[in-house]
């Protein structure tokens, strides 16, 4: 862990919380189309969403929507507010498709740590 600290690998270290323990959780996954896909509206997008605390992931994804964003609420009517906040009062998002989640299988914030040689190839 040491190393790759110092090596600048880790960029930062997180707590994974148990939902069951902290009340309702809703996931959910949405995908995010816009009608301007160029590398400032991209951007923009990005600052825009991330700034948003509900907001615990965004992916720039392809081919599909432009953006996969994972956003964690109590429940659907706060979902609701945030997708009004979020969603619709933005010109340049096109089309807007949302799945909740109703079991997560498996979570992990780890990733295979791989030799730099293999980077390489």
């Amino acid at each position: 862990m040491r190393a790759l600290k110092e090596a600048g690998v880790i960029q930062r270290q997180i707590a994974v919380l148990d939902h069951a323990k902290m009340g309702s959780t809703l996931i959910t996954l949405v995908e995010v189309s816009l009608d301007r896909q160029t590398a400032e509206d991209l951007e923009a997008f990005e600052a825009y969403i991330c700034a948003e605390p509900a907001v615990t992931q965004c992916y720039r994804v392809s081919p599909g929507p432009d953006f996969v964003v994972v956003a964690e609420v109590a429940d659907m009517p706060e979902y609701d507010e945030l997708a009004r906040r979020l969603f619709r009062s933005s010109a340049n998002i096109r089309n807007v498709r949302t799945f909740f989640s109703t079991y997560r299988a498996k979570f992990e914030a780890n990733a295979r740590v791989r030799p730099a040689a293999d980077k390489v190839k």
